[in-house]
């Protein structure tokens, strides 16, 4: 069952201005009433190393899809709703209550909401954001940001999430946030730079098996 918009994603066209420049913009402001670039482009070449223009619009990218999943707020509340493409879950082993695609040029972001710890409204709680790119530099372009908001990562052999990691794999874990970025190749052969970010509730799992009593947004 699709929600808030029509069966197939809704891409986003509107473009970055100069708070959302690579070298400058924090992830707590990059992409603030914007979405991320033009989505015509093809994917790089992985054979082809990015040049480092390439690297900082897909930084840009990355910045404004995480901006979209910055706060926990609830799906109504969400500044991405009329940007997305949202659905619910087919399979009745899903924990998530709505999912929400946005699509960028290069990549996409994938926002799940989740029952809230009073089990009355469905808040932000996970964020899986993939960039259609798999230089390992951007690995080191991406946690430059993240590391501003979640201190130093800590390096792991195996990831939170059903993947196909290769190389590092860097993991925060702040007790309320789990966050991981690494090159990810279940998706996309060639892979993709991913990132995961889970916050509480979804991170004790304690609500998991609650029932549940509330209204569908509309």
């Amino acid at each position: 069952m699709r929600l808030f918009g029509p069966i197939v994603s809704i891409i986003i066209t509107f473009s970055f201005v100069g708070m959302v420049r690579a070298q400058d913009a924090a992830l707590s402001t990059a992409g603030a009433a914007y979405a991320p670039l033009d989505v015509g482009k093809k994917s790089q070449d992985p054979t082809v190393p990015m040049s480092h223009s390439q690297r900082d619009e897909l930084l840009s990218e990355f910045k404004g899809l995480v901006h979209m999943g910055m706060h926990k707020v609830t799906l109504e509340h969400w500044e991405g709703k009329d940007m997305a493409d949202c659905d619910r879950p087919e399979r009745s082993d899903e924990r998530w209550s709505y999912r929400c695609q946005i699509i960028t040029g290069q990549g996409d972001g994938y926002y799940y909401f989740f029952p809230n710890e009073q089990r009355q409204a469905y808040t932000l709680q996970e964020l899986d954001i993939r960039v259609h790119a798999a230089d390992e530099r951007l690995l080191d372009d991406f946690r430059r940001p993240v590391q501003d908001l979640f201190g130093q990562a800590s390096i792991v052999d195996k990831t939170s999430v059903r993947s196909k990691p290769s190389g590092t794999i860097r993991h925060w874990d702040t007790g309320s946030d789990v966050v991981e970025l690494f090159i990810d190749h279940s998706v996309r052969p060639e892979g993709s730079v991913r990132f995961i970010w889970m916050r509480s509730p979804l991170v004790s799992s304690a609500h998991a098996s609650l029932p549940v009593h509330f209204t569908d947004p509309q």
